[in-house]
């Protein structure tokens, strides 16, 4: 049994491959179903793409990973030597911070060093 035009707005559309919807796993016979509900949106999309909590998304979902960092080597480098929240103290008085604190606010109360 065929897929219908209204399967792809209605509510029980399975939005798979292999079912068309959870009522009638094979689709329906004729050009209509009797357990049509309209979901009120238009589902269409273009090849490649499909919703995901209502918001249109490319598929397969890829992330970029040839970005550029906007810090070089050496300046993450000197970050991760010298930041409290690596090294646990003031990077110009050598003020030790408190150990396992939820600090966001990294100034120091010694010599006011600030991130």
């Amino acid at each position: 049994m065929p897929k219908i035009p209204d399967c792809d707005r209605c509510l029980n559309n399975a939005h798979s491959n292999y079912l068309v919807c959870a009522i009638h796993p094979d689709g329906v016979d004729g050009d209509s179903c009797p357990d049509f509900a309209d979901d009120g949106q238009e589902l269409w999309c273009p090849n490649g793409f499909t919703f995901v909590d209502g918001h249109l998304v490319k598929l397969p979902i890829t992330y970029e990973t040839d970005h550029q960092p906007r810090l070089t080597r050496a300046q993450q480098y000197r970050i991760l030597m010298t930041h409290p929240v690596f090294t646990g103290m003031c990077p110009q008085c050598r003020y030790v911070y408190e150990v396992n604190s939820d600090r966001i606010d990294w100034t120091c109360p010694i010599c006011g060093w600030k991130d």
